[in-house]
């Protein structure tokens, strides 16, 4: 039995498909297996899969099943064919450091209570002058968050980056217990695991980048931006649709609480959501934070115009022609 199962969904995804799968290859831990999850390919990608399979015995390829499609689907049915006791994901043009896997495990020793890990994750356009930015996990990062703290300040409040599909590794137990991701999201269905989680498990943090995700014109979140479906930061029809599953699953599952339905009420501010209208109290604390966030966000433009000032002056002028 591996000790991780890494869940690779993909769909058409010849151009990436092989890299991903090195990554795996790659990483210092050896002890895992990896199930590449066919969502319905019709380009090479089943032959690519199925040669990785055939060169290495802890790969193996799950057919589609036309009944069951999309990325939820896709990674529910490669959980449910799980052995390890340790869940990771990684999509098909995303990409593993080579020390993901040994030491993320490593922080489960740092911190056994947690149910799940999490971290930043480099993104990554490629071309002819790459690009990369990569995300700010430092001010949660370093210690145990107990339930539903993250859900409230992450999730809903959006006071921190999202932790990306490739920069997490979970106890399999607690998905068994939580269930996989909502197969009725194809936009936020990474965020219906993570309520679940969050609403129940503490999680560990981590500020170490252990995986790129790669930005490309074909991406699913590329194509929802474009198409006006998605917006990272802005109110957006897709983030209403999980805010009110996630609210009702809160309320189910009997785990709503006063704290938490204050954040859902700051979180449905921007819909004027008439199911959850704000109360005074809420809206001292909406115009506190705006404050707050106009402060961080002058402070950081005078940054950036000093260090532009400081590289001004560190350039010197040329003496004569370059030869």
């Amino acid at each position: 039995m591996a000790e991780v199962s890494v869940i690779t969904p993909f769909l058409n995804a010849e151009v990436y498909l092989e890299e991903a799968i090195a990554s795996v290859r790659a990483q210092t831990f050896e002890d895992w297996e990896l199930l590449l999850v066919d969502d319905g390919s019709t380009d090479a990608s089943p032959a690519m899969a199925a040669a990785a399979a055939a060169a290495d015995p802890r790969i193996k390829v799950l057919a589609p099943d036309p009944d069951r499609r999309g990325a939820a689907a896709a990674r529910n049915r490669g959980m449910a064919q799980a052995r390890g006791r340790f869940i990771v994901f990684l999509d098909a043009d995303d990409l593993f450091e080579p020390t993901k896997l040994s030491f993320e495990l490593s922080m489960f020793d740092r911190a056994p209570q947690a149910a799940w890990v999490y971290g930043p994750t480099l993104w990554w356009w490629e071309g002819e002058a790459p690009r990369t930015w990569t995300e700010n996990m430092r001010p949660f990062a370093g210690r145990v968050h107990p339930a539903p703290e993250l859900l409230k300040r992450v999730l809903l409040g959006q006071r921190g980056d999202v932790p990306c599909t490739c920069a997490v590794m979970i106890r399999r137990s607690a998905i068994e217990e939580v269930g996989g991701f909502e197969e009725a999201f194809e936009l936020y269905e990474d965020q219906s695991l993570w309520a679940k989680l969050l609403l129940r498990h503490p999680v560990y943090v981590t500020d170490q980048v252990q995986s790129r995700y790669r930005q490309h014109p074909e991406s699913t979140s590329t194509k929802a931006t474009q198409a006006g479906d998605y917006e990272r930061y802005r109110p957006h029809a897709a983030r209403i649709a999980f805010l009110r599953w996630a609210a009702e699953h809160a309320q189910a599952s009997g785990r709503m609480t006063p704290s938490l339905a204050r954040a859902f009420r700051m979180a449905f501010a921007p819909y004027d959501d008439p199911a959850w209208p704000l109360g005074p109290g809420d809206r001292i604390a909406i115009a506190a934070r705006r404050a707050g966030d106009f402060a961080v966000r002058t402070r950081r433009a005078a940054r950036r115009k000093a260090r532009q000032l400081v590289g001004r002056q560190d350039v010197q002028p040329r003496q004569g022609p370059v030869r």
